[in-house]
């Protein structure tokens, strides 16, 4: 190789050699994981938010005051009045409300030339304890009923006992507008389900679906850490042990419904069975903890998301250095009193991050509940001001089933799309607010005990 000689201004030469230059990739492997990694966050993010859109679009007409068309069908001769449920390029789906007999009559109606739609302001909507929604006009009568013309004419007596609310549609303004989105936001989070759950609220559901939640992590918390502090600190590395490990991680893609089965065998007809027996043997053959309720259900899921909790806490466990443990045993504490004074405090965000986990399967689960204590319908609650309090024996409501039950066990299953969605959207909002809590309490616990790292 040449040697290359560089004389400096004070008469120093210098003889070196160039180095060989190595050419720089256009693309580096450390770019392509960047970009791919980046790539599959905004992924996530996109199916997020496009999920909440969904939700938010669709649920819209739950809550916000739709106009009332009244539609005529020129080529067919036909007349409908009520309001959209959902269109498409070819059809409108209309809900006409309440007509002989029958709450909730859908019509499609096909996009034609024909197809003449107007929205006069005296239109009215009434909602009907018994009838649901109605649709007409005010008819003038001399005894001063509450009587309304529907769409084929009919002559409707309505008590005015039973009316929850009526107002006309095409004649509201902004500020009234908004004023019914309120009240039916309100209503709808405050009010226990009417006219076959397919108006007022999800009142009792709310509160059936964060009780058990709540009762659940009572009893799998503490059952998942001790299981895995056994597994971890006491129990021998032998083939037993390793065989334990891969029959709790082989526990969790068990399906639901199996979880569900054993449940109703064990809890309900065994435990509960056994209960019954001992301590209310003189309500037998009526049974009192021998059938589903609040109590098996939680238990259930507790069974179901505790390998959740035993994996998350078991993997918060090696993370701690042996160091740690060596410098407690060294100043004189014994093993039981570092692994509750020292070891289990620096675990406690691997252990909210189970919880995490399990908060998320077990407020969305439907098979295994509709074994062991929910049901459509429950007004009431498993909480009362009256002692025992909270009724462990009680059926209850459940948000993940009152949507099953209304997206494919309704009669009238277009009429209640907007409620599918609006129930889908605040059981999303509610399972976000549970695991936004245990996230708090999962950063103050890490950075409390982050220096101890």
């Amino acid at each position: 190789m040449d040697s290359l000689s560089i004389t400096s201004p004070h008469g120093v030469t210098v003889i070196g050699f160039p180095s060989s230059a190595k050419k720089v990739p256009a693309w580096r492997s450390d770019d392509a994981m960047m970009f791919l990694g980046a790539g599959s966050v905004i992924v996530c993010l996109g199916a997020v938010f496009w999920l909440i859109a969904i939700l938010v679009e669709n649920a819209e007409t739950e809550f916000w005051p739709a106009p009332v068309y009244h539609w005529v069908d020129v080529e067919r001769g036909q007349e409908f009045t009520g309001q959209i449920v959902a269109k498409s390029e070819a059809s409108v789906l209309i809900n006409r409300g309440w007509l002989d007999g029958e709450s909730n009559v859908i019509a499609r109606v096909s996009r034609s030339e024909g197809l003449v739609r107007e929205a006069p302001p005296e239109l009215v909507r009434v909602d009907h304890i018994l009838f649901g929604k109605v649709y007409g006009v005010w008819a003038s009568t001399p005894s001063g009923t509450n009587s309304l013309v529907l769409a084929d004419d009919t002559l409707l007596q309505l008590d005015e006992a039973e009316i929850i609310r009526w107002y006309r549609p095409n004649a509201l303004d902004r500020s009234e507008s908004w004023g019914i989105f309120i009240e039916n936001v309100l209503s709808f989070l405050f009010r226990p389900p009417l006219n076959s759950s397919t108006m007022g609220g999800v009142y009792p559901a709310i509160v059936g679906t964060v009780v058990m939640v709540m009762l659940m992590t009572l009893f799998v918390m503490p059952l998942g850490v001790l299981g895995a502090v056994y597994l971890h600190e006491y129990a021998a590395e032998n083939r037993l042990t390793r065989f334990v490990r891969v029959g709790v991680y082989n526990l969790a893609g068990i399906p639901s419904i199996v979880y569900g089965v054993f449940g109703l065998g064990l809890f309900v007809y065994g435990l509960g069975g056994e209960i019954d027996k001992i301590w209310y043997s003189e309500a037998l053959p009526a049974p009192t903890f021998g059938e589903p309720g609040l109590l098996w259900a939680a238990l259930t899921l507790a069974l179901l998301t505790l390998p959740v909790v035993i994996v998350a806490t078991e993997e918060g466990l090696a993370r701690i250095p042996v160091s740690l443990r060596e410098a407690s045993y060294a100043l004189g504490a014994t093993r039981a009193e570092t692994l509750i004074k020292l070891v289990l405090p620096l675990t406690l965000p691997a252990m909210m991050t189970g919880l995490i986990l399990a908060i998320a399967r077990a407020a969305g689960e439907v098979a295994p509940l509709m074994l062991v204590g929910v049901v459509e319908f429950a007004p009431e609650l498993p909480v009362s001001a009256e002692f025992p309090y909270l009724h462990l024996d009680q059926k209850f409501m459940h948000l993940g089933y009152h949507i099953y039950d209304l997206g494919f066990q309704s009669v009238g299953m277009e009429a209640t799309q907007s409620r599918v969605y609006a129930t889908a959207l605040l059981l999303f909002l509610i399972v976000l607010v549970l695991n936004a809590f245990a996230i708090w309490v999962r950063a103050r616990f890490a950075r409390r005990y982050r220096q101890s790292l």
